[in-house]
């Protein structure tokens, strides 16, 4: 590979980061929610590109690009996830291990966890890619594809056992119920509008109303925040970031399954981990599932996510195999990407932590609400604020009864479960 090739690689990786970070920074807009609005501009970013590298290289350039933007995404996005929506300390039940830190003033060493699982599940899964290439493509991808449906309804089992006793009957019913709206929203069903002229994005308005809304509702009225220390050492070992990577492996093959369950899968398998550790590995989680679900259509040409919907979309057909240039082209772009995710995020969730002391959340947590509204309104019309005020009552379900808010991802398990078995 010439040395133009690798400097136009960083150069598109810069510009992915950049998209990325906005996306990941931004409370609310989700990965396919940036997968979409790529999507939409595909033809004119590739006459773009063109007019810079040889026409054969644009559609790689395009996909590095995308998959920067993803990596960088996936690891920002928890920043604010830290910073926004913290539900009074009283509501001890319903805090993130993240929130948790951060009103203990620890939120710094929080994003630093996350960032440490974030690079560690890069780099072991780039390291992993070419043998998990030829185990996936030797019969594994036959044999994991064997037992989707199996795996599915052990995920969604092992959530509801996972509750409390008396609550595992609710847990089953919110399971049912999101399971129900993710049904209606990805069938399309309802008339949703887009004023930009794209493909409407439907699971904006479910996503913010199970899991974005009630958050920010349930946030402290005071919206005090502690002054926040930070730790310059490593805070964390490696070691949960390669559980991590381990499990992203996996849950990387199977459509619909999130890093939150896969971080409780890996509880029950390594035992839970403490407030840093589980931070650190969920964050591994989601960063290696990207790289997974890369290898998952190198092998199989079947999209797991938005993203490489994108990407296949991007490449037209052109062959991913770890000898090609397309190979090798976009595990550059996901290692050049996760050095500038740790980097952004350090920056940025230093910059948070002193802003955090001097704004109002409260306030904050009403300009971000305001904002969920609006791109509602645009990405999908007036039904997606319908879809948006019904997701968001049931999102506000769990806080209400004590219950885990994880089964909320029966939006996303329950609908591919019903695919695989031919119901929908």
């Amino acid at each position: 590979m010439s040395l133009d090739l690798l400097l136009m690689i960083f150069y598109v990786c810069l510009i992915g980061a950049m998209i990325g970070s906005f996306s990941g920074l931004v409370p609310g807009i989700h990965v396919n929610t940036l997968a979409a609005i790529i999507l939409a501009f595909n033809g004119t970013l590739e006459s773009l590109v063109s007019n810079i590298v040889p026409d054969h290289y644009a559609p790689i350039m395009l996909a590095c690009m995308v998959v920067s933007a993803a990596v960088v995404h996936s690891a920002t996005d928890f920043v604010p996830s830290i910073f926004f929506g913290v539900p009074d300390p009283e509501n001890t039940l319903n805090i993130m291990p993240g929130h948790k830190m951060l009103l203990e003033g620890h939120g710094m060493v929080a994003i630093r966890c996350a960032a440490i699982g974030s690079i560690v599940g890069a780099f072991t899964s780039i390291a992993l890619s070419v043998p998990m290439y030829h185990l996936l493509s030797n019969g594994l991808g036959h044999y994991l594809d064997s037992l989707t449906i199996g795996i599915l309804v052990s995920v969604l089992a092992l959530m509801v056992f996972k509750e409390r006793r008396g609550r595992r009957i609710l847990g089953l019913a919110l399971i049912c119920t999101s399971g129900a709206l993710g049904c209606i929203t990805m069938s399309m069903e309802l008339p949703f509008t887009n004023i930009f002229g794209m493909e409407p994005e439907s699971m904006f308005p479910m996503l913010s109303g199970l899991f974005g809304i009630p958050a920010l509702l349930i946030s402290s009225p005071s919206g005090n925040v502690p002054p926040q220390e930070d730790e310059e050492k490593i805070p964390i070992s490696p070691i949960a970031g390669l559980k991590g990577t381990l499990t992203g492996s996996i849950i990387g093959w199977y459509p619909g399954v999130t890093s939150s369950c896969g971080a409780s899968v890996a509880g029950s398998v390594f035992g839970d981990e403490d407030q840093r550790g589980y931070i650190s590995m969920i964050s591994s989680i989601g960063t290696s599932a990207t790289m997974f679900t890369f290898i998952a259509l190198a092998v199989s040409g079947k999209e797991r996510s938005g993203i490489m919907t994108v990407i296949n979309e991007m490449l037209h057909g052109v062959s991913i195999t770890p000898m090609s240039e397309t190979f090798t082209a976009i595990m550059i772009a996901m290692a050049i990407a996760s050095i500038l995710a740790y980097v952004i995020m350090i920056k940025s969730g230093q910059i948070m932590c002193r802003m955090i002391e001097y704004v109002d959340v409260s306030k904050l947590n009403i300009s971000i609400l305001i904002l969920m509204i609006v791109l509602t309104i645009a990405f999908t019309g007036y039904w997606g604020l319908v879809l948006l005020l019904a997701c968001t009552l049931l999102g506000l379900v769990p806080v209400v009864f004590d219950t885990n808010r994880m089964h909320m991802t029966g939006c996303l398990i329950v609908p591919v479960l019903l695919f695989k078995l031919g119901l929908m």
